[in-house]
């Protein structure tokens, strides 16, 4: 029983969310293709198939039931979509240039001006206890 459930699970899924459900439309096939044959008796499938999705034939008389096969229009009911807003950037570039990390050697024997001014630095300073 667990099979039979698991193997429905499956089908049900791959109906819902790919192109499984193209096949459905194979009666259509059958169907364009024997009135294809009746107008013209010298069409054979591989002649049919490559005028249906190899060629391009642009909108005859039947372009609604040409519309109708397997394959020729996706379904926009697709509940399983994921979407990126990222843009990419303009330009790329790329260097092949050899970055070596080198390590500046500072003398510990010199005087630096303190960078923050008196006043700065008499506003920014730890809490005094009184």
């Amino acid at each position: 029983m667990k099979k039979w459930i698991s193997y429905i699970l499956i089908v049900v899924y791959l109906f819902t969310f790919s192109e499984v459900k193209q096949l459905l439309k194979i009666p259509n096939l059958i169907e364009h293709y024997f009135t294809h044959s009746q107008k013209d008796s010298s069409t054979t499938i591989f002649s049919f198939l490559k005028m249906h999705y190899l060629e391009d034939h642009g909108k005859d008389a039947d372009y609604k039931e040409d519309m109708k096969l397997p394959f020729k229009t996706h379904d926009n009911q697709c509940h399983a979509i994921s979407s990126s807003t990222t843009t990419p950037p303009k330009s790329f570039e790329f260097s092949f240039e050899n970055h070596f990390y080198s390590e500046n050697i500072k003398s510990n024997f010199g005087y630096i001006e303190p960078i923050t001014s008196q006043k700065i630095h008499s506003v920014f300073r730890p809490p005094v206890l009184a």
